[in-house]
């Protein structure tokens, strides 16, 4: 069985789907936590995207691993830590304040059960294997919520997806044609649903229109990551990002993107972005 009917029924339902990536934090409300998905769910999210990473004795939390100094005021690896040690390490606010530790998996997946209707996606998958898809296994009504998030070039981990008997939706990182390529070849074994396009050059002929509107017409969705990590290199979306869009004009930014006929803008602003979209018209529907 494929689990895509709740992805069809968003794309059919809204002309582009917001993303949100770690959810949407600030003030009292912190990166990668129920909380921030719920409020990213309220302005405007129809997806939310968070980072997986495991404690010392095994069990699953929803944590950015290598972001221990900045959210925990901790030196030490995630991974070196047990879950009792994690229970002791609060989250950091904006205003350096203590507010929760970094949530179990479990927990997690137990909570988002109020919003069936909002996508999960699962970043940098690859880096737990198996484990991770055999833990997802046990939430059988929800797998239609989740999606699978891997570099294609982690080609033990794309094996993996082929043979796992859970057919999850997957969602490849495409950087380049060479990538596309590569992904191409798991079409028959893989429940791709889509493909997150990184591009450089808005010429290149893998991120064109006509290449994306070929995708739609054979059941793909394609999303671009709007979000700035960096200030030394090029975004993700050839420089149509979050800061142009929210700080000079968001034609430049996220108008761009949605030339070029995406249906899925990922941002760390889900608000401003949902109000753009309205002003230009795009249907989107949260009532499904």
């Amino acid at each position: 069985m494929l689990y895509n009917s709740l992805l069809k029924k968003l794309l059919e339902s809204n002309d582009r789907l917001i993303a949100c990536h770690q959810g949407s934090a600030g003030g009292n409300i912190v990166y990668n936590s129920y909380n921030s998905m719920r409020n990213a769910i309220r302005q405007g999210a129809h997806i939310i995207e968070f980072d997986i990473c495991r404690s010392k004795d095994g069990i699953f939390h929803i944590f950015h691993e290598f972001e221990e100094p900045i959210r925990l005021k901790e030196q030490r690896n995630f991974r070196t830590l047990t879950t009792e040690e994690i229970k002791q390490l609060p989250i950091y606010n904006m205003n350096m304040q203590k507010v929760t530790p970094p949530p179990t998996l479990n927990d997690f997946m137990n909570l988002m059960k109020q919003h069936s209707n909002t996508l999960l996606h699962f970043d940098h998958a690859q880096k737990w294997d198996e484990d991770l898809l055999q833990f997802l296994d046990k939430f059988e009504d929800q797998r239609e919520m989740i999606i699978i998030k891997t570099d294609v070039d982690a080609i033990d981990y794309l094996e993996m997806l082929a043979n796992h008997p859970v057919k999850y939706m997957v969602m490849p990182k495409v950087w380049s044609q060479a990538d596309f390529d590569t992904i191409m070849q798991y079409k028959d074994r893989i429940n791709i649903a889509g493909f997150e396009m990184i591009f450089t050059d808005p010429n290149e002929d893998y991120v064109s229109i006509e290449t994306l509107n070929a995708l739609r017409e054979s059941g793909y969705h394609t999303m671009i990551n709007a979000i700035v990590l960096w200030n030394d290199q090029q975004t993700l979306c050839g420089g149509f990002d979050d800061d142009i869009s929210l700080l000079e004009d968001p034609n430049l930014g996220w108008g761009r993107l949605l030339e070029m006929e995406f249906d899925v803008i990922q941002t760390d602003w889900p608000l401003p972005l949902k109000v753009y979209f309205e002003e230009k018209g795009v249907k989107l529907n949260y009532d499904i």
